[in-house]
């Protein structure tokens, strides 16, 4: 299959600027997409995107808070300004650690607003633009946590179940639209994220071999492994995968904890 599904087509990677966005930006820029990064990190999303276009591809770096309603309708509007809109990847996420008896409320509502409420402020607002570019296609990251989970994780664990349910009754409400919405349930991914997590148990690279070692495959994944999942996902090979969490985990979610 050619790129022309992709090419020149603006795909807006929210939390792009680190970790599976990061590869997931580098991936659909190296098809030929528009890419418009968004993150709060203004320091890695201006490198990441200078990183990209100095690889001869297309990509814009929007400083953007996905909890924020104006902070996100300055994103649409000049990601709109860049060419059609068809391509959301909602990669933006918080891990935390703890019980209910132990996460403050502060962290409960931090996770659950950076992990699904912002997948819902981003989507309400590029949705329109999708349908107004005859469809396209949205990718959610969840987790495989949201499936089965591990001790101490209540609220990320949650956040990435919600993730998976708001992608089921998005993939159901839009795909008569035009609109495919699916969402990746990774498993330990070697991502800033996941070894901000491994430095809270040890040294960092003996951790992320020991989860690795609890992987049926034997080893954490790559950001580049979840990006091309991402891809296929958003590509016309996938058009009849509807409201689906695809698990990329390396077998992780099949053993019988």
């Amino acid at each position: 299959m050619n790129d022309d599904w992709i090419k020149d087509k603006v795909a807006i990677i929210t939390g792009g600027a680190s970790g599976i966005g990061q590869a997931t930006a580098f991936a659909a820029a190296k098809r030929g997409a528009t890419v418009v990064i968004a993150d709060i990190d203004e320091k890695l999303g201006k490198e990441t995107s200078a990183m990209i276009y100095d690889k001869g591809h297309q990509c814009h770096f929007i400083p953007t808070d996905v909890t924020d309603k104006r902070s996100i309708a300055d994103l649409v509007l000049s990601a709109s300004e860049l060419g059609p809109i068809h391509f959301l990847v909602n990669s933006a996420g918080l891990q935390t650690y703890g019980t209910v008896e132990t996460t403050t409320e502060e962290v409960w509502d931090q996770t659950m607003n950076i992990n699904v409420k912002s997948m819902y402020l981003v989507a309400n607002q590029v949705i329109p633009e999708i349908k107004k570019n005859t469809g396209g296609a949205i990718v959610n990251i969840s987790s495989v946590q949201g499936i089965r989970s591990q001790k101490n994780v209540a609220a990320y664990a949650t956040s990435k179940a919600a993730a998976i349910a708001l992608t089921r009754t998005m993939g159901l409400d839009f795909s008569s639209e035009g609109i495919r919405v699916n969402c990746i349930c990774p498993g330990s991914i070697d991502t800033p994220m996941l070894r901000f997590g491994a430095a809270q148990h040890g040294e960092e690279n003996e951790v992320l071999k020991e989860w690795g070692s609890s992987h049926p495959i034997g080893r954490v994944g790559t950001p580049e492994e979840i990006a091309k999942t991402a891809l296929f996902l958003m590509s016309p090979d996938a058009a009849f995968i509807v409201g689906q969490p695809i698990v990329a985990d390396g077998g992780l979610g099949s053993i019988i904890l």
